[in-house]
């Protein structure tokens, strides 16, 4: 018999073989289970995004963060800035902090100043405002709490003197009408900053509970956009805040032995959505309050190195990053970084930022 001959009966033999082992392994009912579950696993993310998919908004609601501390720190003139901010970029919507630490120093010693100035200014304007008060607040250390209240060694006493501020905040501030939401705290459950003590949820309840009592404007709660668990987050307040960064410098909380990397976060615009229908936050209730739109690496932005810079905020990336939120279905976006897009402008001269997120908005 030709050689060519045996191989094929060989060939027929063994798949007769395979095919009757085949048949037997399906035959058995765990096989079959194990096989459909599998099935459904691969299958789930086209599913869900072909039912979860966010619907990308028409005329979205762009704001920024504004901090007078940070314009500061960047050499800028914070009054001049803002103004700059609200006029000439033509921002409609602002996030506004009140930090702790600068309102009372001096224990029992209140001085508003500084907000209550922005809150004129943005009341002037008939601009609606995010009012972000409490000890974790915008940029970092992120913590601001008072010298003297760090030195408390009483939890109780603490949470008292907390509880207190937060009181008197509200009472001075409410008269300003342009205050459309009340921020208490900024991602006070997710584990970035520097913190003096621990912020327990059972606290921000309070927090909470506070402001309820003496304003009856919505509270928003602010949650990692891409590490917080969102759910218990919103249920403190009537809207959730999140953030949506991309490219990230970080050392993820010390398990790179204190040494920090470059990241890109892989997840697509539409994982977002899905996120909100798992955990089951309302996606109208979300509002974007941190999009990415300066760098972030080992210095303050205004000392980072060109190439440093571009590693998480070049041109492309800032566009980029605009498309991908705006994909995201969000109505509300908060574009984080307006101070440095200024010092760019001004003193690196260059007005790329400034000038396309003007464009954005106008």
């Amino acid at each position: 018999m030709p050689l060519f001959k045996k191989k094929k009966k060989w060939y027929k033999k063994e798949s007769a073989k395979a095919a009757s082992l085949l048949r037997k392994i399906f035959a058995l009912r765990i096989v079959r289970v194990v096989l459909v579950v599998f099935l459904l696993v691969l299958a789930a993310p086209f599913v869900l995004f072909f039912y979860l998919r966010p619907e990308p908004q028409e005329n979205i609601n762009y704001g920024i963060t504004f901090s007078n501390k940070y314009a500061e720190d960047i050499g800028l003139n914070w009054k001049d800035t803002y103004i700059q901010i609200v006029d000439d970029l033509g921002i409609d919507n602002l996030r506004l902090v009140a930090y702790w630490e600068d309102i009372e120093v001096v224990r029992d010693e209140y001085d508003f100043s500084d907000i209550e100035w922005q809150l004129a200014e943005a009341e002037k304007r008939d601009i609606p405002v995010i009012l972000t008060i409490g000890k974790k607040v915008p940029r970092y250390p992120e913590c601001f709490p008072p010298a003297w209240w760090r030195e408390i060694e009483d939890e109780e006493v603490r949470n008292a003197e907390l509880l207190e501020y937060i009181g008197v905040a509200v009472k001075e501030l409410q008269g300003y009408t342009t205050i459309d939401k009340w921020q208490v705290e900024n991602e006070p459950f997710f584990p970035f900053g520097h913190c003096p003590f621990d912020i327990e949820y059972n606290m921000v309840k309070r927090e909470v509970d506070v402001v309820r009592a003496l304003d009856d404007r919505p509270i928003i709660i602010q949650d990692s956009g891409e590490g917080g668990y969102w759910y218990p987050t919103f249920a403190l307040g009537d809207y959730l805040a999140i953030s949506m960064y991309r490219q990230i410098w970080y050392d993820f909380w010390g398990a790179l032995g204190g040494n920090s990397i470059y990241f890109k976060y892989p997840l697509a615009h539409w994982t977002y959505k899905i996120k909100a229908d798992i955990t089951q936050v309302p996606y109208q209730r979300i509002v974007v309050t941190e999009l990415q739109g300066e760098p972030w690496g080992p210095a303050i932005t205004t000392e980072l190195s060109q190439s440093e810079k571009d590693k998480t905020m070049s041109r492309e990336i800032f566009i980029g990053t605009l498309s991908y939120a705006q994909q995201a279905g969000f109505k509300d976006i908060y574009i984080w970084g307006a101070e440095w897009w200024l010092w760019e402008k001004d003193v690196n001269d260059n007005p790329f930022f400034w000038d396309t997120i003007k464009a954005l908005v106008n």
